[in-house]
């Protein structure tokens, strides 16, 4: 924060404490909360108070503690009241941009002029500002400007290629990226965001290689991870992806879901119900397995969960109650089946019901089809 720029130094007086200096310190300490408390003393009816630093302080605490709409308000009387630091445009600026009113936002970075060219930040901000307002092509031409003169800061090429993918454009927005961490130490959003991009792009090999070298620099990503399993699975590799998944579901528990999920895509069944009986969330876990009980055929067992799925509400479910009344009818329970067949209300359910029906009177009235 520029405080020194734009606050200079205030004078006390020997009788009374200047609440709005007291302010303004705890402000340039970051003590914004208590900040408030002092400047609310101030008397703003005081004929004598320098209304320019009474509104510019007011924005810059309003601006910190995440009320851009006081901000507006204030810089606005600052700059109404004589302040003309530059700076004040680009705290009204960020302001506006908290409000999303990035038509304004770009006019008031324009009424900073050339005090601005110096800041890489700016230029950051406009082509954001342009991004949101949907003009593509000028927020790439004010990346494509800041990275001219600024060739040093890596993030105008960071940010094209986040713009790339929102896009799309994920072969580009790939290679932009490895062209970006040669020569950036990314963090890892960078990395997953590349690799992600690389496996949109369907490059698997190259996805792959990319993101097994990120699992090795951040080893303790669970986003990593995630894209990791991902693209192993999209490269039909879901056993890969399922071992990464479990071993990330040991510190994670909440990912042994997946976990099973992933093992019985790659058909090792007794694998993911061995995963599905770790799950603590009863509901998920029933679910998960009536799933992948009714993929084996096993009727029997569905047919012996209802009371469970009765009693974690699963049933509210239609797609769960239906799997239930088919397992039933599977094991001769017509009865059981009917029971639950007759509750069902969507239009795709009430359709296979009435096949289902069809089917247990086929089998009342001729019972070797069905033995």
């Amino acid at each position: 924060m520029l405080f020194a720029v734009i606050f200079p130094a205030f004078a006390k007086s020997a009788d009374e404490p200047d609440f709005l200096e007291l302010a303004a310190v705890l402000a340039s300490d970051g003590n914004y909360d208590k900040a408030t408390i002092e400047y609310a003393k101030v008397d703003a009816a005081d004929p004598e108070l320098d209304a320019i630093k009474y509104h510019t302080l007011g924005g810059l605490i309003a601006l910190n503690l995440q009320q851009p709409e006081a901000a507006v308000t204030a810089f606005d009387k600052a700059i109404a009241a004589g302040q003309t630091e530059p700076t004040i445009f680009l705290y009204l600026a960020q302001a506006q941009f908290g409000l999303e009113r990035y038509a304004d936002v770009l006019k008031t970075l324009d009424r900073g002029g050339a005090a601005f060219d110096s800041l890489p930040s700016v230029f950051l901000m406009r082509a954001q500002a342009h991004w949101l307002l949907k003009d593509r092509e000028r927020a790439f031409a004010t990346l494509a400007d800041g990275s001219r003169r600024f060739p040093a800061n890596t993030q105008f090429l960071r940010r094209e290629v986040f713009f790339l993918m929102e896009l799309g454009l994920y072969q580009e927005a790939a290679a932009r990226g490895q062209r970006y961490l040669a020569v950036a130490e990314g963090k890892e959003e960078d990395y997953v965001a590349i690799g992600n991009a690389l496996k949109r792009a369907r490059q698997f090999d190259a996805a792959l290689m990319f993101l097994e070298s990120a699992r090795m620099k951040f080893p303790a990503s669970e986003n990593v991870v995630k894209v990791l399993a991902a693209t192993y699975l999209e490269n039909g590799q879901p056993l890969a992806a399922g071992e990464l998944m479990y071993r990330a579901a040991l510190v994670n528990p909440a990912l042994k879901p997946e976990a099973a999920e992933l093992f019985r895509r790659a058909k090792l069944y007794a694998r993911a119900l061995a995963v599905n009986a770790e799950i603590s969330d009863q509901s998920l876990k029933l679910k998960q397995r009536l799933g992948i009980l009714i993929e084996l055929g096993r009727f029997a067992e569905v047919r012996g969960m209802e009371a469970a799925l009765l009693r974690t509400r699963l049933l509210d479910d239609e797609d769960v109650r239906y799997a239930l009344a088919y397992a039933q009818f599977k094991e001769g329970d017509f009865i059981g089946a009917e029971r639950n067949l007759a509750k069902l209300t969507k239009p795709d359910l009430f359709r296979k019901a009435t096949e289902l029906r069809q089917s247990m009177q086929d089998c009342a009235d001729e019972r070797w089809r069905c033995s």
